[in-house]
């Protein structure tokens, strides 16, 4: 029972709780877009490539040109999967319709000023 509480330590579900990172990598289709959390802060986003033993490869846009990281699983805090390696831009789509009719709604307001002053 000892055994199977502490796992065998080659990137198979250790016990009862969540899979191994290495487990989950492993999960994600090929050619799937990830974003990868690294131990240091950083992030990557692209699409999930070759998985091995000690990591897995991400290829991302650098430029215009498509590049490849190697990846080790022990420099990665989380893996997950998302709906496009581009970044979604609505808060600040929405945030630019706001100003515009911001924008409109003075102008009209100064023009009903300006009517009424005459």
């Amino acid at each position: 029972m000892a055994a199977i509480l502490a796992g065998n330590g080659t990137g198979q579900n250790q016990g009862f709780g969540r899979p191994s990172l290495e487990d989950r990598v492993r999960a994600i289709p090929a050619g799937r877009p990830v974003e990868v959390s690294f131990l240091n802060g950083s992030k990557l986003r692209g699409w999930i490539g070759e998985v091995s033993a000690k990591g897995f490869v991400v290829t991302h846009e650098k430029g215009n040109r498509l590049e490849e990281a190697q990846v080790t699983f022990d420099s990665v805090k989380s893996v997950k999967g998302i709906k496009s390696v581009k970044p979604s831009h609505t808060t600040r789509n929405i945030l630019i319709g706001v100003g515009i009719a911001m924008a409109a709604i003075g102008v009209i307001a100064g023009i009903g000023v300006a009517v009424a002053e005459k």
